[in-house]
């Protein structure tokens, strides 16, 4: 996989977003939303890199879980869990299959922090049918996606969305249809 290759190169180097650590639009999430392991106890992580924000739902309660096709990401992630003493699954999976071994069942909660937004075209859509395969009624999903009008926005931005990375408006409620009732958490 071409796209695994480049993120296992950055992953190795440098790949801008893993300095951040635990997304604090996940910790407002979690707060704002109520949304507590007791409530919600399986937590996924769709893309997730290097592990902050599972590591993270982990040492507060969650049984969580985190999927990604970055090899070196699902690595460093593993050793961020050692680190922090916690438990968690975490496995590499293409998240525009049909299914992805080592993952049973829905969860509670599923988290995606800019994955769906970088796809395009089928695998947009094979993604967000991964999204609700994983669920089940009453599950919550935090997509956080950079969002706007393709005409309105650059063609290519390192600050926020642009034509190369973004969903457009309307886009959620087709991918979803009626399976979902789809609420912005938080305008920015």
């Amino acid at each position: 996989m071409v796209g695994a290759r480049l993120y296992d190169l950055m992953y190795r180097f440098w790949a801008p977003w893993d300095a951040a650590g635990v997304r604090d639009d996940l910790r407002a999430f979690l707060d704002e939303g109520g949304i507590s392991p007791a409530q919600y106890p399986r937590a996924v992580d769709l893309g997730c890199g290097s592990g902050a924000n599972v590591v993270h739902l982990a040492s507060i309660g969650f049984d969580a879980y985190g999927i990604d096709f970055s090899p070196v990401a699902i690595r460093k992630a593993h050793e961020r869990a050692d680190d922090a003493a916690v438990t968690a699954t975490f496995l590499v999976g293409d998240l525009t299959g049909a299914s992805i071994d080592g993952v049973d069942g829905a969860f509670d909660l599923i988290v995606d922090f800019g994955t769906l937004d970088d796809l395009r075209g089928d695998a947009r859509r094979a993604m967000a049918r991964t999204i609700t395969r994983l669920s089940r009624p009453g599950s919550r999903v935090l997509e956080y996606c950079f969002y706007g009008e393709t005409g309105s926005l650059p063609r290519f931005s390192f600050k926020g969305a642009s034509r190369m990375s973004h969903i457009a408006p309307g886009e959620l409620e087709d991918l979803f249809g009626d399976d979902w009732a789809i609420e912005p958490f938080r305008e920015y």
